[in-house]
C-alpha cells in the first residue's frame, strides 16, 4: 500500500485539486490517500506517507500555511532528500521560496511574509492589478505538459532546478521560459486544477515513481483528450 498525503485540504482545494489524487487512487487499488488537516502531524515526517500533494490557495491561508509547517521545515528538507514525492500546485510553490513580497487589495499596506526557504526564489504580489491567466506547453523529460494558471504574483530567482521547459505560454514569470521546480522527487507547478487529469504522461510517470504499475483509468478517453488538448492549445497560443 502507498500512502499519498493531502496537506490541508480545508485551504488547499480551491480549484478542485482533490480530484487529482482521488483520479490517482482509482488508478490502482494499492494507493490510499489520507488528509491532514490543520492542527493535525504531517504524516510525512514519521516517513508514514510515500507521496505528499499541497494544491492552491487563497493568498490569505498562504501565510497560514506557512506558519503550520516552520515548525516542520527541516522535515521537508529531509523528506525532499530522502525521495519522498512531493506534487505542489498553484501559488502553494511560494510558500517554499525565501518570501512573499507585494501589495494588499483592500489597504495601501505592502506585505513581507517569511517563506519557508526551501527553495532559493521569492515571490511578487500584484493584487491591484488584473489577474494574470494563461495556458502553457512545456517539456519535461521529453514528456509534453499542458498548464493553465490564474495569479497575481509571479516567482523570481535563478530557476536552475525547473521543472518544465516553456515553449508555449510563460514560465514562472513572463521574463523566463522555466516554470516550477524539481529537486529530486519534488514537483512544483503554477498550474491548477486537476494537473494529473491534463498530463497523463505524467500521472503515469509518478506511478511508476510510486513503485506501481501505470495504467491510468480510462486511459483511451484520457490520453485522446490529452491530445486533442495539446493541438487546441497549439493552435491558440
Amino acid at each position: 500500500m502507498k500512502i499519498v498525503e493531502f496537506m490541508y485540504p480545508e485551504y488547499t482545494n480551491i480549484y478542485g485539486e482533490s480530484y487529482n489524487l482521488e483520479y490517482l487512487k482509482r488508478c490502482n487499488k494499492d494507493i490510499r490517500v489520507i488528509e491532514t488537516h490543520v492542527g493535525d502531524t504531517p504524516k510525512f515526517i514519521t516517513g508514514e506517507a510515500d507521496m505528499v500533494y499541497m494544491g492552491c490557495m487563497t493568498e490569505d491561508k498562504q501565510e497560514k500555511t506557512i506558519e503550520l509547517l516552520m515548525p516542520y521545515r527541516n522535515f521537508i528538507i529531509n523528506a525532499i532528500q530522502s525521495g519522498i514525492i512531493f506534487v505542489v500546485t498553484g501559488n502553494a510553490l511560494e510558500i517554499f521560496g525565501t518570501k512573499i513580497i507585494g501589495d494588499e487589495v483592500m489597504s495601501d499596506n505592502k506585505i513581507d511574509i517569511r517563506g519557508l526557504s526551501i527553495f532559493d526564489y521569492q515571490s511578487v504580489r500584484h493584487m491591484k492589478q488584473m489577474r494574470h491567466n494563461s495556458q502553457y506547453i512545456g517539456n519535461f523529460e521529453g514528456m509534453l505538459m499542458l498548464g493553465h494558471r490564474s495569479q497575481y504574483s509571479y516567482c523570481y530567482g535563478e530557476f536552475n532546478n525547473y521543472f518544465i521547459k516553456i515553449y508555449r505560454g510563460i514560465g514562472m514569470n513572463p521574463d523566463t521560459d522555466r516554470e516550477g521546480v524539481h529537486v529530486k522527487n519534488f514537483f512544483g507547478t503554477y498550474s491548477l486544477g486537476p494537473y494529473f487529469i491534463m498530463n497523463p504522461p505524467f500521472t503515469k510517470y509518478i506511478l511508476r515513481l510510486l513503485g506501481l504499475k501505470d495504467d491510468l483509468l480510462f486511459e483511451k478517453e484520457i490520453m485522446e483528450a490529452y491530445q486533442y488538448r495539446l493541438e487546441e492549445l497549439r493552435r491558440t497560443i
